[in-house]
């Protein structure tokens, strides 16, 4: 009877790993067009011969063909629902090679997109794709799962977390994956990756892709001195050229091998290959590893600790208010075109009435506006008025959002509402293709990491930016629970302020704040002044999160003067929530900035 993984582990002073699999399968002809998965459905008889080949040269060990294999990944292709028989014929294959004489290791890669709070995917749905893949490995009888070319510790948590659900036995390796400044592509350095897998159970730890044998040497030296290990190592075969369209390794793998020696006396129990290995390097690692006996005792290379000041921006005027004094927000459109003059005067207004900054938004509704970054910086080098920029995450990538945010800084503007932003399709460009490379939530994130003084890779941008964020609450939400859970994400990734969707009704506000059991930020209620009883009709019955009261609607009705009638109800409003909030944000309908006017004057003198 075979060993155990675990057993066999323990005995050996080197175990041998297979090489690349991806590579293999398209320098043996598979087409690009499909995921390279899909080859174990397409044509088993391709995989089962690099399967093979990788045991013949001296492998003790080989990982099943099911690196990208999961459903984020597989979607791209349109296989999502491929999952269970792609995973399934990937561990039939391997078994049916290995028959019993070498370990057959599944394979588990990363998603493929960022995961958490305000991302595409969220911690519960990478949990559960983890947990599908996860399932038919084990199902199927894997030996060890191998997590590699990790690039989050926080993805590799949930991934633990999804097989400790299904088998908490079940011997696993952790690899991840470092650029050549040593730190994963999601900004992580490799000090941080560390202290993440000493708290973790895993059998061996370790690196692969990303780098060639020489950087991941470099690697393994820092991973010696802070880890105990056992560790894997498998490199890529240097790094690729573009050659005719393809991508080309030529590390050879005599070159390649000659790094064993170090690796193992480094602590390396598990040598491989990844990205451009062949049989050929796999072959050559056997060799290496028979003629050499590990009689050097482990190499350390001490950490040097760098002390960095990092610079910070100044604060924004809100920021130094928010919580001290009553604070008057009044939300301004932005014009259609260059012509400023009729914002300006009514900024101007809003300003000698008392009002403490504007909010501009963000091409409100889908429809083209003049940028808002444009016209708060205006506003401020004109007028002395500070604004809340309403910022979107609808119109620009991860690399866009970051470059537009750091302009407003540089230009003065520094208090951002983060918002998703409405779809293009209810516009007046619906053909406009929407991003959303993250959510309202993940926008929060990359403003704090700003602030930090890193852009959200982890890469820093010199002097630190100071945004004062601020988030939206609908309190009329169909399941508030639900809304307060977003919220509190929104919170823990850096919210410094509320802003609410219009309240009609105080009990609202009070219902929710009875059901919070965290600390908030200072909250901004919302205020929109009736201007008629169309107007009050067309809100409650037509604009989704907003409900007024039939007794409201009634005065409008019946008032000979709906506008007069609408401000006297907003500050009865006002008056009934202003112990509840630190603030007031006020939107006037139809640019009726005379009716934000009546009611700062009204609490303000």
């Amino acid at each position: 009877m075979k060993k155990s993984f675990r057993e066999f582990l323990k005995e050996q002073s080197t175990v041998i790993f297979d090489g690349a699999m991806g590579t293999e399968l398209l320098n043996r002809g598979f087409s690009l067009d499909f995921p390279l998965e899909w080859a174990n459905i397409a044509n088993p008889e391709l995989v089962k011969e690099i399967h093979t080949d990788y045991i013949l040269a001296g492998a003790q060990c080989i990982e099943t063909n099911t690196f990208g294999a999961n459903e984020c990944k597989l979607k791209i292709f349109g296989f999502e629902n491929e999952v269970e028989r792609i995973n399934r014929s990937a561990v039939k294959i391997a078994k049916e090679v290995a028959d019993d004489k070498v370990f057959v290791i599944g394979s588990v890669g990363p998603l493929g997109k960022p995961v958490g709070s305000g991302f595409e995917i969220d911690t519960r749905r990478a949990r559960e794709v983890y947990k599908r893949q996860l399932y038919f490995l084990l199902d199927e009888g894997v030996d060890a799962i191998i997590f590699e070319t990790a690039a989050s510790t926080h993805e590799v948590q949930i991934a633990i977390e999804a097989l400790k659900e299904l088998n908490d036995k079940i011997p696993y390796i952790i690899q991840f994956s470092f650029t050549k400044e040593l730190s994963t592509i999601y900004g992580e350095d490799i000090y941080m990756v560390t202290e993440f897998l000493k708290v973790t159970d895993a059998d061996v730890v370790g690196l692969n892709c990303g780098n060639g044998p020489q950087k991941t040497l470099e690697a393994l030296k820092v991973f010696s001195q802070h880890l105990k290990g056992p560790f894997s190592v498998q490199p890529n075969a240097g790094y690729p050229q573009l050659v005719q369209g393809r991508l080309i390794y030529s590390t050879s793998a005599k070159y390649f091998a000659s790094f064993v020696p170090e690796y193992i006396k480094l602590g390396a129990k598990v040598v491989g290959g990844c990205c451009g290995t062949t049989p050929e390097h796999i072959k050559a690692i056997k060799e290496k590893v028979k003629e050499f006996l590990p009689s050097i005792e482990v190499e350390v290379v001490e950490r040097k600790e760098e002390q960095k000041t990092v610079l910070k921006d100044t604060p924004s005027e809100l920021s130094q208010k928010l919580g001290k004094k009553f604070i008057f927000t009044v939300e301004i459109s932005p014009p259609k075109g260059i012509e400023l003059e009729k914002t300006k005067e009514g900024v101007k207004l809003l300003k000698d009435a008392g009002a403490d900054t504007v909010n501009i938004a963000d091409s409100p509704m889908a429809r083209v506006r003049i940028s808002p970054i444009a016209l708060a910086h205006i506003l401020k080098e004109e007028l002395g008025m500070e604004s809340i920029l309403h910022f979107t995450c609808r119109d620009r990538n991860l690399i866009s959002l970051q470059s537009e945010l750091l302009g407003a800084a540089a230009l003065g503007v520094k208090n951002v509402l983060a918002l998703t932003g409405d779809p293009p399709s209810i516009g007046d460009h619906p053909q406009a293709k929407p991003v959303f490379d993250v959510n309202s939530e993940g926008l929060v994130l990359i403003l704090s990491r700003l602030n930090s003084g890193t852009d959200y890779m982890g890469n820093p941008i010199g002097k630190a930016t100071n945004f004062t964020i601020g988030v939206a609450l609908n309190l009329n939400a169909d399941d508030l629970e639900k809304e307060i859970e977003k919220l509190k994400h929104k919170i823990e990734n850096g919210a410094h302020f509320i802003e609410t969707q219009p309240i009609y009704k105080p009990e609202t506000l009070e219902r929710f704040l009875e059901k919070v059991n965290f600390s908030l930020p200072p909250i901004l209620g919302g205020i929109l002044p009736l201007r008629s009883s169309r107007h009050a009709e067309f809100l409650h019955n037509e604009v989704p999160g907003i409900t007024i009261p039939d007794k409201i609607r009634e005065r409008m009705r019946s008032s000979k003067e709906p506008a007069k009638e609408g401000v006297e109800i907003a500050c009865e409003i006002v008056e009934k929530i202003k112990h509840m909030v630190s603030g007031i944000y006020i939107m006037p309908p139809f640019e009726k900035y005379e009716m934000a006017v009546e009611i700062i004057k009204n609490f303000k003198h």
